[in-house]
């Protein structure tokens, strides 16, 4: 799979108009499967504070780069600001750059095909590591009921395929939101378009004993008129529904350590499952921004963990609420907040998982990194929706 540096400089890069938004996509929102396709196919083992990034796309494969980060003290320690919560930071750094050409399985053309190709890498990886990743598999779900779970959550119970995860926090599909809306006695229609497709995740699963059928919570947040919203509303008893993908959440770094999570109501059901089931010795805290101030009541009326449920403090004084509005600044809102509660609390945070828009978290994760200074595997933060 991989290949000799020397061989691939006679190469041309691939012209493709969506390349750069590509290049730039999977460098800041994929560096841990970057740094599996490095681990997987070659010879090097990539560290949790070497940084793994696309440097040139290929018709037949990837040329990536890895920096590994060394740092030196510096002799003069009246150069270090004295505010700063970490040694590393006080200290010098220099990068050694090192490449790698993986292969594609077949050559790509377009935007489509390197999408295939690399999904093709990714699971081979994966198997390769012994890691789940995504899955590219259709699976329908029958519809029973739907109902506002809070003001803006709207609940679909569904009947789930027979191995949908029953414990998996996060754990997501890629669902099909217009002509694969079907009664369950009809076939469906051929229709030549792309379809809308959006992510949802399972906010819970389990094993029903009167049906002896697996059935879940899908909770959609609805804002005004949007898709995903007005599909989630329009589905009705013994419709089915269909997914083309599904994407397990990493979230397995949260099982020790002082963690924080943050979300919004489109992760706030990911982090509801995370509490419902939570064995870590150490509650979490949890940073939650909501624009309707009633949503938060999404996670204060939960079944807690018997651990969290024996912390009587834990709703009023871990879970932080940022009621957010069209002006705020989020990420300097939730540094700020994060800032003030670590002066309250005795806590040092060691892990991390989130996941918002994909502009708060670019300027999030530049702001948690300097506080925190943690590694990729222990600071998780995911894209869960994009602005329009």
């Amino acid at each position: 799979m991989a290949q000799p540096l020397a061989q691939h400089l006679s190469k041309i890069p691939l012209a493709m108009v969506d390349k750069d938004q590509f290049i730039n996509h999977v460098n800041e929102e994929h560096q841990d499967e970057l740094a599996m396709f490095v681990n997987a196919f070659t010879d090097i083992s990539v560290s949790e504070y070497d940084v793994t990034s696309v440097k040139e796309i290929y018709a037949d494969g990837l040329l990536l780069e890895v920096a590994t980060i060394y740092y030196s003290k510096i002799a003069d320690d009246a150069h270090r600001d004295q505010n700063l919560v970490s040694d590393h930071i006080a200290q010098k750094s220099e990068a050694l750059i090192s490449q790698y050409f993986i292969h594609f399985i077949a050559p790509i053309s377009d935007s489509t095909t390197l999408q295939e190709q690399y999904i093709t890498l990714l699971q081979m990886s994966a198997r390769k590591l012994g890691k789940r990743t995504v899955t590219l598999q259709e699976q329908r779900f029958t519809v029973i009921d739907g109902y506002y779970a809070s003001p803006n959550l709207y609940r679909l119970v569904v009947t789930a395929p027979e191995h949908t995860p029953l414990n998996h926090a996060g754990y997501a599909y890629l669902f099909e939101l217009n002509p694969t809306v079907l009664s369950a006695s009809t076939e469906p229609s051929e229709n030549h378009a792309k379809p809308l497709q959006r992510y949802y995740t399972l906010r819970k699963a389990w094993q029903d004993s009167d049906s002896a059928s697996v059935q879940a919570w899908i909770d959609v947040y609805v804002h005004g008129d949007t898709p995903g919203g007005n599909w989630a509303r329009s589905l009705s008893p013994d419709m089915q529904i269909k997914s083309m993908r599904e994407y397990p959440e990493n979230t397995e770094h949260l099982t020790d350590g002082q963690c924080l999570l943050i979300c919004d109501e489109t992760s706030l059901p990911t982090v509801a499952h995370l509490l419902e089931n939570w064995q870590n010795p150490l509650p979490p805290l949890v940073i939650a921004i909501t624009n309707d101030p009633e949503d938060i009541n999404y996670l204060q009326e939960l079944r807690l963990s018997d651990p969290l449920r024996h912390d009587a403090h834990f709703l009023q004084n871990n879970l932080l609420h940022i009621v957010n509005t069209p002006t705020a600044n989020l990420a300097e809102q939730i540094s700020a907040l994060l800032n003030t509660s670590l002066t309250i609390l005795p806590l040092k945070i060691g892990k991390v998982w989130g996941a918002l828009e994909a502009t708060e978290v670019k300027s999030l994760r530049k702001q948690l990194k300097t506080t925190l200074d943690l590694s990729r595997q222990d600071m998780v933060l995911k894209v869960y929706w994009r602005a329009q």
